[in-house]
């Protein structure tokens, strides 16, 4: 029996001496050329663009949503857009940017619907690998609830330090899930030669509305107004066979975000988009689809009286 447990005792140090030591390995080569090292440029962006700015906040939905130069073009703003993945959660790309907020920015946040369902507004696999891999600076900004979605995913983590494909099979570095794929407002580009590729529609949202998300909403846009910006919400393109199976849902969060005076720009209809206008996924859309999904923004962005902010913020510094 000792001898049995002196084998257990041994296998678990060496399993928790893999463990932690896999933690602590620098980053693969492999996993160096992920997207969410695009997060470097965005932060340059947030740090160094002048004013007057808009900086846009969500998921993938996002970097592969929006043409910001046309809105440059249209509207006269600097755009930065922040958007990664919907798994690095709304919660930390909130705070994330919320110390490069300034006075006259005006922030758009463009969530995908199941940000407001079950547990996925506190992130997920990739907030694990960008507090780890990309900005280990940023780990203090992690609440428990956060902590509690993402220490699942630590073993994974540790271990894939130690898969020979980590370090000797060659990534696409230019591909459209690259770090290179972001241009110099943060938008996906590399797909935009590329058309429809039929993506699967998604299933219905089976967890549970989560009040939690409305509460920190609501936290976030006392900060950005005390650092006197201006904070409005609108609605992610979406293929549209996605959208009638989601639409109980998507009136939900729209119900809420009316109940609780957001400012929105938009509906979610309106950002309803034809299923031949989406890349690889419901929230990807072509270049034609983001063109006029940023068109529709533009719009909405002109309508909402954003110009007369920006005048006011100049004239009153």
């Amino acid at each position: 029996m000792n001898l049995f447990l002196k084998k257990v005792s041994f296998f678990v140090f060496i399993f928790l001496l893999m463990f932690l030591t896999g933690i602590f390995l620098p980053t693969t080569p492999r996993s160096s050329t992920s997207l969410l090292f695009g997060k470097y440029k965005k932060d340059s962006l947030l740090a160094n663009s002048p004013s007057p700015r808009i900086i846009f906040i969500g998921g993938s939905g996002l970097s592969f949503g929006l043409d910001s130069k046309l809105i440059k073009d249209s509207l006269g703003l600097n755009p930065i857009n922040t958007a990664i993945h919907i798994d690095m959660g709304l919660f930390y790309m909130m705070k994330s940017v919320y110390k490069y907020i300034r006075p006259g920015d005006i922030i758009v946040i463009a969530p995908e619907y199941q940000l407001f369902y079950g547990r996925r507004f506190y992130g997920g696999e990739e907030l694990l690998r960008t507090v780890l891999d990309v900005s280990p600076k940023t780990i203090n900004l992690l609440s428990l609830e956060e902590w509690k979605n993402i220490f699942k995913y630590l073993p994974g983590y540790s271990f894939s330090k130690f898969k020979p494909k980590e370090y000797f099979e060659a990534p696409d570095v230019d591909n459209f899930y690259g770090r290179n794929s972001f241009n110099d407002f943060g938008d996906e580009y590399k797909h935009w030669p590329l058309g429809n590729k039929g993506p699967s529609s998604y299933h219905p949202i089976k967890e549970s509305s989560n009040p939690k998300v409305i509460t920190e909403l609501k936290k976030f846009r006392n900060m950005v107004k005390e650092k006197r910006a201006s904070l409005y919400i609108t609605f992610p393109g979406l293929q549209a066979s996605s959208f009638d199976i989601l639409i109980g849902q998507i009136r939900q969060v729209e119900t809420e975000l009316h109940n609780n005076d957001f400012p929105l720009l938009g509906s979610p209809q309106q950002y309803k988009m034809p299923d031949s206008l989406v890349f690889d996924a419901p929230y990807h859309l072509t270049k034609n689809g983001l063109d006029l999904r940023t068109q529709l923004l533009i719009q909405d962005l002109r309508n909402s009286g954003t110009n007369k902010f920006i005048h006011f913020t100049k004239c009153h510094p």
